[in-house]
Formats: structure tokens, sequence, C-alpha cells
């Protein structure tokens, strides 16, 4: 590849190189090109969807001529998805919430915690003090929602943070297509009755694990 990977994102060329690209980051159930290995640190997004929100932000901010210069994670896990985000977006500042289980690779999380200006928040989402510490720093211009996948968690989160968007703000939602976690599905589609967002999903049902990426734009 001629071209680094990340540097721009313009034609449908690019756009294939890089999917092409997360799929030696994903397992074979997604989509990808690794065996699962138990190590824990394969990139948990199918490939064809994770491109396609990818060039959906960059033709955004062209369009809207709004960098989004501040994002908030609600789920940072070892933060693979953070890094491949801000790596594009170069944002100025990145504000990521979790519980951090103990199933998670410690060393991959380690690795995703440099080069970047990031401030996290060990705890629970819906803690009062935790949210009195984000709201010091809304709004966010974008906000991505994968946390607990509990119905009434996720319910809870997109309500709480679509609040926190920024005018022409962009939240994002995980798995909205999964079997695994119908309660994210659920939710999001009670959210989706605001009238005051804009509404677009991103899925893909190829592969044995299915995810979809809800993306809700206020107006």
């Amino acid at each position: 590849m001629n071209k680094y990977i990340f540097r721009d994102l313009k034609t449908k060329k690019e756009k294939d190189k890089l999917l092409e690209f997360f799929r030696y980051q994903a397992n074979a159930e997604y989509g990808g090109h690794r065996l699962f290995d138990g190590t824990r640190t394969h990139l948990m997004h199918i490939p064809e969807e994770l491109s396609n929100l990818i060039f959906f932000l960059k033709d955004y901010e062209k369009k809207k001529q709004k960098k989004f210069n501040n994002f908030l994670e609600v789920g940072f896990s070892t933060g693979k998805f953070n890094t491949i985000l801000n790596k594009f977006f170069n944002f100025n500042s990145i504000f990521a919430i979790d519980t951090f289980s103990a199933g998670i690779n410690s060393s991959d999380l380690l690795a995703n915690l440099v080069r970047k200006n990031l401030t996290i928040i060990c705890g629970r989402s819906d803690k009062k003090q935790n949210l009195d510490i984000l709201k010091k720093f809304q709004p966010f211009d974008l906000i991505f929602v994968d946390g607990s996948h509990e119905y009434e968690d996720v319910k809870k989160d997109l309500s709480t943070f679509s609040n926190m968007l920024s005018n022409k703000g962009v939240l994002m939602a995980h798995d909205i297509k999964s079997s695994e976690h119908p309660g994210v599905s659920k939710a999001w589609n009670e959210f989706k009755k605001k009238k005051n967002f804009r509404y677009k999903e991103l899925i893909c049902k190829d592969y044995l694990i299915n995810c979809g990426v809800g993306i809700a734009i206020k107006n």
C-alpha cells in the first residue's frame, strides 16, 4: 500500500482498502481474517459497518463543514475502536467511561491509551458522580454508545448522552441488530421516535455475528 491508510478517505478504492485492513483486525465470525485465539485483542465490529461508518462521518464533516473536535465513548473496552476513530479525526479531546470487566486484554488496553488527549472515567455510565464530571465538558460533537447491553441501561444511555450533543452533533449506537443483545435493538427502536434527530442505520447481515450501527444526527 503506497498510501497511509488513515490519511484520507475519499474514493471507493480507498474505502475498499480500509475494509480489507479491518478484516485483518476482526475474527472470522465478524467477517474478518482472524481466528479467535482467546486473547480478546480482535476488533469487535463488522468490517463493512465500520468502514461505512467512517466513510459516512468523513463525508458529514465535509458537507456540514463541522469538525468533530471532541469525542465521548460510552464503553471503552480496550480502546481499539477509539484508536481507529482518533486516527481519522484527530480529536482535540476524548472522554470515555467504562466499568472495565475482568475479561478484557490488559496489554491491548494499555496500548490504546497512548498518543491521544484522553480522559477515562472508571465506573457506571448512570452514576450521578460520573455524569456530573462529563457534564462539565459537554457538549460533545461525537458520541458512541456501546456500554451495558441491557435494555434499561441502553435506554438510559441513549436518553442521557443524546442530551450532551453539540449542535449538529452525531450519536452512534452499536449492536442495534445483535441477536445476542435484543435489549439494544428495543432501546434503539424506541429512541428513534424522537423528532429532533435524523436517523441512519449501517447493517451487514452476511456473517455469523450480527452487530449493526445506529446513527442519530441532531437537527
